[in-house]
């Protein structure tokens, strides 16, 4: 049996005081690992990846459809890949299909390497999701039950179960996407849920999600000293295509495991405003005629902020807020107290990490003045 296996819950979940112990402190100690050498790693790499994409001419530059006022590297998805390999290499051992996971970041991560410099339509890079989905689906990733309320379980048909996994990964990977509109945005919220989903993955003792989850926290707070507000890169479709597919990822390895339906509210709630935003977006550009993969617009909530007139940076911050109060809410549903606690707990510990990092300072530039 994997290590971890027998890992015990956290107080205040769930599954009640009575069954409330101690967490494995191999695993902990795993999760904690993982989470600074995928820091460690993006944090030192992603530097030398924008002079790289300076050189190279992989910018944004200020344009009608852009809210940056002046030329900025958008190739951040390779440093947080680097990292992410580091880490995964860290924790290969302990983690089922661990080099399909990898395999199938690696085809995301291409396809949005190649859009960043050459512009995919959005019909191939469609494909490349698909694929990097399916292999998921094949190698052992996916839906396969879910908890019959009069006992037993119901085994979804392979047809639906297939189905249903593309759709989620294929679905997340582009909301999160579609968020990565303001400096810091997508990277901050991936960190808040990833965060999430390890309070949740320990307490069940769930080793591979959560092992999953503290790297691409990791990843996400390397990448946040380069990239929140004013940011010295922009992630790119390679780093905002590689940040939804993995937390896609995670929720099937983690919560989509425990098979009942208040174990979807998790991911659900803690990925709410991609969700609901990419929701809205559909519903808007159906009304209006537009082809749903139409070119982006500024009908987005932070595009509506940004014009109500918040500053950058509040707007951002603000976000982040709804963010964490919908992961709070999804962790008090489940009856997991302690760990709203602790998420909150986790997330002050982090922002006062970036303040040493000498990242969260008051300066001029970015995407919006």
């Amino acid at each position: 049996m994997r290590r971890g296996a027998h890992a015990r819950a956290w107080p205040g979940g769930p599954y009640g005081p009575e069954r409330a112990h101690t967490a494995d402190m191999t695993q902990i100690t795993d999760c904690i690992l993982v989470f600074f050498i995928a820091l460690a790693v993006t944090f030192v790499l992603t530097p030398p990846v924008v002079r790289f994409a300076i050189r190279r001419g992989i910018v944004d530059k200020p344009g009608a459809r852009r809210v940056n006022v002046r030329v900025v590297a958008r190739f951040g998805g390779p440093a947080m890949y680097f990292g992410f390999v580091a880490a995964a290499l860290f924790a290969w051992s302990r983690v089922d299909g661990m080099l399909w996971i990898l395999l199938g970041a690696s085809i995301i991560v291409l396809t949005g390497v190649i859009d960043d410099i050459k512009s995919l339509s959005a019909g191939v890079k469609l494909v490349g999701q698909i694929g990097a989905a399916a292999l998921m689906f094949f190698t052992g990733t996916r839906l396969e039950l879910i908890t019959n309320p009069a006992g037993g379980y119901f085994f979804l048909p392979t047809w639906f179960s297939f189905c249903v996994t593309v759709i989620w990964i294929v679905g997340i990977t582009n909301t999160l996407n579609l968020i990565d509109g303001l400096d810091g945005l997508a990277a901050g919220i991936t960190c808040i849920a990833s965060l999430t989903f390890l309070l949740v993955s320990v307490q069940k003792g769930q080793t591979e999600s959560a092992l999953l989850a503290a790297l691409m926290a990791g990843v996400t707070s390397g990448f946040l000293r380069w990239n929140f507000y004013p940011a010295k890169t922009f992630m790119g479709d390679s780093g905002a295509l590689f940040l939804g597919f993995m937390v896609s990822v995670i929720a099937l390895k983690g919560a989509f495991k425990s098979t009942t339906v208040l174990s979807f509210i998790v991911p659900v709630l803690a990925l709410g405003v991609p969700i609901f935003d990419t929701s809205f977006a559909i519903v808007r550009r159906v009304k209006a005629g537009q082809p749903v993969m139409s070119a982006p617009d500024k009908g987005h909530l932070h595009h509506r902020l940004l014009a109500a007139g918040w500053r950058h940076r509040d707007a951002v911050i603000l976000m982040y807020i709804i963010t964490l109060a919908l992961s709070v809410a999804a962790l008090l549903l489940i009856r997991a107290w302690w760990l709203a606690l602790y998420l909150v707990a986790g997330i002050v510990a982090l922002t006062g990490l970036l303040v040493i990092l000498g990242k969260i300072k008051p300066s001029k530039g970015g995407r919006n003045a």
